[in-house]
């Protein structure tokens, strides 16, 4: 699975999920899709969620840096007390509520 993004055509920086550029502000550029794989670099665990997520609590939210470079924020299947730092991750799925979602692999 992969994961739409954006070449800047001002800075020629990525951006996952941005109508402008988040380095320079610029907007427009070169949709392209990433390769949806990266590794984790921090998470969180989700045990006390909002309401509408009570049920799938606990779960994770994982700060992830692609292969390509970006930086991304973004839901982590699978149990959160397995999780280690520089675990590779790869996309799953994108969900039009939650965003992306990565699981380790």
């Amino acid at each position: 699975m992969t994961l739409p993004a954006r070449r800047c055509a001002e800075c020629g920086k990525l951006s996952v999920d941005a109508a402008v550029c988040r380095s320079c502000g610029a907007e427009g550029g070169e949709a392209l899709d990433l390769s949806g794989r990266g590794y984790l670099l921090s998470w969180t665990v989700i045990r006390i969620p909002p309401a509408r997520y009570a049920s799938e609590a606990p779960y994770a939210i994982g700060l992830l840096e692609l292969e390509e470079g970006p930086r991304v924020t973004a839901r982590v299947a699978g149990d959160p007390e397995q999780l280690t730092a520089g675990q590779p991750m790869v996309l799953v799925s994108i969900d039009a509520v939650r965003g992306p979602i990565f699981q380790p692999g």
